[in-house]
């Protein structure tokens, strides 16, 4: 077979894998490559979204970094029960037992629908107000630009539950192709929508909340009808409400509440982080930070698809109880992350201002994002290790050691850090706050990630928790 025929067959069979058999490095690139594509195309949402309203004005800009933290809290709940999904899931079908894997799925989409409600108060500009003058926007323009971008934002959380959880089922079937589809669709339609209705419509920023709709709507539709064709297991739109679902649901919860506090405490981080910013260095200093996170997002997006593919990898191999497969999961994870992050990293490290460019900021900005990018780039290492472990804890349902860890490092550690760097600092090293936060998650991580492991070489923890 010659190199044109390996590359051909390479895109031919990507996405897809049998998690049980073959090759494990093999395996997880096949399932990686279009889980990263699928995370970074849902980072380019917002990525799309940013570099439009950018476009709009300073104003417009810093509102719609305010609101970051909301979109944060929202995919906490969201990645608590697809994490929890795919640890059950997999783990029923690594045990061939596919009717409780059907019932945990039916009852996930339910549990999913249940929890989006709780941000129906930020269609009220009060409560919106109220809300982001919490996290520091005291200037009322910029709380109006948040409410006008935010209104949207709870109906199309239906629809971005649904697919969160479609897409969980599929990765659990290993089948991550299909996932990346329904991205490309949303984020096609987003970036033709967003131009149209932000400047040709002149509906301003909520002109790219109703462009993210209609991308969120088509993606939905289109992966109704691949349930319909390729899954064993079936999702419904509209799901009805059973009896047997409440003890399914206290099962995801235990398994995927650990990763939402997880989740969530990065978006409580974030908003104290912008706290003491804007009143250390000013509200410029926040939109800077913001945009190198946007950027950073490609970065993190890399890990995080890789991790969408290791955690249903892990814990079918959990129920099968092939502990030799587990490790090597865990070693050719570190592989592709090393592979990966690292170059899409070191782009950024060495190319960050024609990259922030595209978000059209004053100098002052992208030259604060700049260094903000550069430094936080320097503890990516450590992140790997973190985020791979942490694949490991939800997979076999430890995600409680992860949230330890991601706690420390959003809060317990960053917070301090950020007031004591505000003193001592100028603003161009008040960024050093994110390598020592990610050191000292790092060092918790692998207390209890060889904890876990000398326990599984052992037995003793092999399918206790499930």
């Amino acid at each position: 077979m010659n190199n044109f025929e390996k590359f051909k067959n390479f895109f031919t069979n990507a996405g897809k894998g049998d998690m049980g058999e073959g090759n494990v490095l093999k395996t997880l690139i096949n399932l990686s490559v279009p889980s990263i594509a699928m995370v970074l195309f849902h980072s380019f949402f917002h990525l799309v979204d940013t570099v439009f309203i950018s476009w709009l004005g300073e104003v417009q800009m810093i509102a719609i970094s305010y609101t970051f933290p909301v979109q944060i809290g929202l995919f906490a709940i969201l990645e608590g029960i697809g994490n929890g999904l795919a640890a059950l899931v997999a783990h029923k079908l690594g045990e061939s037992n596919n009717d409780d894997a059907q019932k945990i799925t039916s009852s996930g989409i339910a549990l999913a629908y249940l929890l989006s409600l709780l941000w129906l108060p930020l269609m009220f500009p009060s409560f919106s107000n109220s809300f982001f003058s919490l996290l520091g926007a005291s200037d009322p323009r910029i709380l109006h630009q948040a409410w006008l971008y935010n209104m949207w934002a709870p109906p199309m959380y239906i629809f971005i539950s649904f697919t969160f959880v479609a897409n969980t089922i599929f990765r659990c079937q290993g089948n991550t192709v299909i996932p990346l589809k329904s991205f490309l669709i949303a984020n096609g339609a987003n970036l033709i929508l967003d131009p149209i209705f932000i400047f040709i419509f002149g509906w301003g920023i909520t002109g790219a909340a109703v462009a993210t709709m209609i991308g969120r709507i088509l993606g939905v539709l289109f992966l109704i009808e691949k349930l319909r064709e390729h899954s064993a297991l079936k999702v419904s739109f509209i799901p009805n409400i059973k009896s047997f679902m409440l003890p399914y649901w206290k099962k995801i919860i235990k398994v995927g509440l650990p990763v939402t506090i997880t989740t969530g405490s990065v978006a409580l981080g974030m908003g104290s982080v912008n706290r003491i910013i804007t009143g250390t260095f000013g509200p410029q200093a926040v939109a800077a930070w913001m945009l190198g996170m946007r950027i950073e997002d490609i970065v993190l997006g890399s890990l995080m698809g890789i991790n969408d593919a290791l955690v249903p990898f892990l814990a079918f191999n959990y129920g099968r109880k092939d502990k030799a497969r587990m490790k090597k999961a865990l070693r050719s994870a570190f592989i592709i992350s090393a592979g990966v992050t690292g170059l899409i990293g070191m782009l950024i490290g060495f190319f960050p201002l024609p990259i922030i460019a595209i978000f059209n900021p004053t100098r002052e900005i992208a030259l604060l994002a700049s260094q903000a990018l550069r430094i936080t780039l320097a503890g990516y290492p450590l992140v790997i290790y973190i985020i791979i472990y942490n694949s490991l804890f939800v997979a076999t349902g430890h995600s409680i050691y992860g949230t330890i860890a991601q706690v420390s490092r959003s809060v317990i550690l960053r917070i301090p850090a950020v007031h004591f760097l505000a003193k001592v600092v100028s603003i161009n090293n008040i960024w050093w706050f994110q390598p020592i936060s990610f050191a000292g998650a790092s060092l918790i991580t692998a207390f209890y990630g060889n904890r876990l492991i000398k326990k599984i070489e052992i037995d003793e923890d092999i399918n206790d928790v499930f």
